[in-house]
C-alpha cells in the first residue's frame, strides 16, 4: 500500500506537516513519497493507492501551485481513473480566522469529485481542535509565519499518518 503526500509550502511549514504524517504513515507500516505540487505530474497518483492534498492558505483559499496541479487532473477526473481511493487534505495559515476551513473544503470537494473515499480527522484524536479539525490537520503559524506548526499540529499530523494509514490497509 502507498500514500502520494503532494505539497506546496512556501516557508517549510506544510513540508514539516507532511513529515509528521510520513512518520505516522511509516509507524503503521505504510509506503508513502511526498512530492511538491508544481513536480507532480496528474498521472503519478494512479501509482498510489491514496494522495494527501497539503496547502497554505492564500486570501482564504489554495495556495497558486496547488491549484495548478488541481486544474491538471481534468483527464483523471473525466476518466474517473482515482475514483475509490483514499484521500485526505491538511493546510497552514497565519491564524484560524484566515481562510483554514475555507481552504480544507475547498481541497476536500476537490478529491470528492474525482471519486475519492474522504479520511477526515475525528474529535477523540490527539491534536484536534488546536492542531486540527474534522477536515484534517492545520497549522497557525502567525502572519509572518515565523512561529511555525505547534506540537499540538504535530501530533495531529502524526495521528493523521496513522488515520490514513488505517483507511488504505481498510478499503483500498
Amino acid at each position: 500500500m502507498k500514500v502520494l503526500i503532494v505539497c506546496q509550502s512556501a516557508y517549510g511549514h506544510v513540508k514539516l506537516m507532511a513529515d509528521k504524517i510520513q512518520e505516522g504513515l511509516k509507524d503503521s507500516d505504510i509506503e508513502s513519497t511526498i512530492s511538491t505540487a508544481s513536480e507532480t505530474n496528474p498521472e503519478d497518483i494512479l501509482n498510489y493507492d491514496a494522495l494527501l492534498l497539503g496547502s497554505p492558505v492564500r486570501m482564504g483559499s489554495i495556495g497558486d501551485k496547488m491549484k495548478i496541479f488541481i486544474d491538471k487532473l481534468g483527464q483523471i477526473w473525466l476518466q474517473a481513473k482515482a475514483k475509490n481511493k483514499i484521500g485526505g487534505v491538511f493546510v497552514s495559515s497565519g491564524g484560524y480566522a484566515s481562510g483554514i476551513e475555507l481552504t480544507q473544503i475547498a481541497l476536500f470537494s476537490t478529491l470528492i469529485e474525482l471519486g475519492m473515499v474522504m479520511v477526515g480527522f475525528v474529535d477523540d484524536m490527539p491534536g484536534y481542535g488546536k492542531g486540527a479539525n474534522q477536515w484534517g490537520p492545520f497549522a497557525q503559524v502567525g502572519a509572518d509565519g515565523k512561529s511555525g506548526p505547534s506540537e499540538d499540529c504535530f501530533t495531529a499530523c502524526y495521528e493523521y499518518g496513522k488515520r490514513v494509514a488505517w483507511a488504505v490497509e481498510k478499503f483500498a
